[in-house]
């Protein structure tokens, strides 16, 4: 066709905010709710092994999928690392909620370790607790943010591949030209290549 010339026009694929906190916010309930339920299962170590294979093939799965949808791989790791904090958040109140129901068990632990060492008061080991409980569970939302962009990237770096090309549309060039210039310019002296022929 004369007169068109493709060009490659990006075309605008949806990975803002609204993107990511939408994908982020519904893998971290689905693999909040999958931790749940493994750590009601009594399965020992195997359990252990279990919630973290789920955590790393759902940060991976959830970044490629992104970074498919989108062509960029910072997409895959901030929906990883959204997933993180929701899944995250999600292990520390079913933590919190553990914690309360057990709370006459934690107490009787905490009285049978003050009778085996009569020097620390049971306040000072209620507080231990306390402050150990609650490290956890911020060591443990910082270690799902951390895996969730590290792993979410390393998914969006296949997902880029596996994107699918941005589309090439035909523009048509425009049979306007720009007015000559007011001045006309002077001849130039032949160049170096010109005199040796």
């Amino acid at each position: 066709m004369k007169g068109m010339r493709i060009q490659e026009h990006s075309t605008p694929r949806r990975g803002g905010a609204a993107f990511i906190w939408k994908w982020g916010a519904i893998s971290g309930v689905t693999l909040g709710v999958i931790q749940i339920v493994l750590s009601l299962l009594s399965l020992g170590l195997l359990k252990t092994v279990l919630d973290l294979l789920v955590w790393l093939i759902g940060f991976f799965l959830i970044g490629l999928a992104a970074s498919r949808h989108t062509g960029r791989i910072g997409t895959g790791a901030l929906v990883g690392l959204v997933t993180g904090l929701i899944g995250g958040l999600i292990a520390v109140l079913f933590g919190i909620i553990q914690i309360t129901a057990n709370g006459q068990e934690i107490t009787q632990a905490i009285q049978n370790a003050q009778k085996q060492d009569q020097s620390i008061p049971s306040s000072t080991l209620r507080a231990i607790a306390i402050v150990g409980i609650v490290i956890g569970l911020i060591v443990t939302v910082a270690i799902e943010l951390g895996l969730g962009a590290g792993i979410g990237a390393l998914g969006g770096l296949v997902g880029r591949r596996q994107a699918p090309p941005v589309a090439s549309t035909p523009v048509a060039e425009t049979l306007w030209t720009p007015p000559p210039s007011p001045h006309p310019q002077p001849p130039q002296p032949p160049g170096p290549k010109e005199r040796q022929e």
